[in-house]
């Protein structure tokens, strides 16, 4: 069972998609045409961003469970099931999932799921996969306190007595658990909490009191809080050769994912 509670604002998507974009590296394919595809596009309005950049300049895709675009151009767009993505090994320079995870199903298909987005991934090539935290206090998609932290047999009675519908058809993930899948890759992967939260003040309230402070506190200290971030964002990287695979500042993990995390000494 897939869910969507997709974002259709327009206004709300151009400051995300412009982080978005600050966030990622670009990869050097040899080519004039980077290929970017956007999983659970929505709204549409990310896959039109990039296709309107003139530099670099994107040929986009975007696929969804159900198409709700309220933007339609500039970007091709296909209909999938929620897991298989419909695209041949390597295809894509970046590939982005944009609070997407939390909707594909249980822990194993939301392993599927990064599996899928490594690979259609071409060698040196970026993901981008964000999603909310378990431990929000207030559950981004019903707007209800705790939702996301009790037990998962009371969470869907929560909903129906809050009135916000007859269950909870998400599941979020706690740090350690996205750490776990990212793991299963067997990629470097990077946090990028603190540099996006930056980047989305600087932003929207780039005069705010928040952007003043961040910008002269030293990232060490800001890393130290990253976990508690509303937000868990994470940068994929499939290196061009086995030799190129530790990144500075990203994780090179084992694919076994019961392993414990190890974190590169830099």
């Amino acid at each position: 069972m897939h869910s969507t509670h997709a974002a259709l604002d327009l206004v709300g998507r151009k400051p995300k998609a412009e982080k978005i974009r600050r966030l990622i590296p670009m990869p050097d394919n040899g080519q004039a045409t980077l290929r970017l595809l956007e999983v659970g596009t929505g709204s549409g309005a990310i896959a039109q961003f990039f296709s309107e950049l003139a530099s670099p300049h994107f040929g986009v895709w975007a696929v969804d469970v159900e198409d709700q675009r309220v933007v339609t151009e500039g970007y091709q767009f296909r209909l999938y099931d929620g897991q298989k993505l419909p695209f041949d090994d390597e295809f894509f320079d970046i590939v982005i999932s944009n609070h997407v995870i939390e909707h594909v199903g249980n822990r194993t298909q939301q392993a599927s799921h990064v599996t899928e987005l490594c690979r259609v991934l071409r060698p040196g090539g970026y993901a981008y996969l964000a999603t909310p935290s378990r431990w929000q206090i207030i559950e981004p998609h019903f707007s209800l306190p705790f939702l996301s932290w009790i037990p998962r047999r009371w969470r869907d009675r929560y909903v129906r007595i809050a009135g916000k519908g007859e269950r909870y058809d998400c599941d979020l993930l706690r740090p350690r658990e996205l750490q776990r899948l990212l793991q299963s890759s067997g990629l470097p992967y990077k946090n990028l909490n603190i540099q996006a939260f930056i980047e989305l003040i600087t932003l929207e309230h780039p005069r705010g009191v928040l952007a003043r402070v961040a910008s002269v506190m030293p990232m060490k200290w800001l890393e130290r809080v990253r976990n508690l971030s509303p937000t868990m964002i994470y940068l994929i990287h499939k290196s061009q050769s086995l030799d190129k695979l530790r990144i500075a500042g990203m994780k090179t993990m084992s694919p076994a994912p019961s392993q414990p995390d190890r974190e590169e000494q830099h």
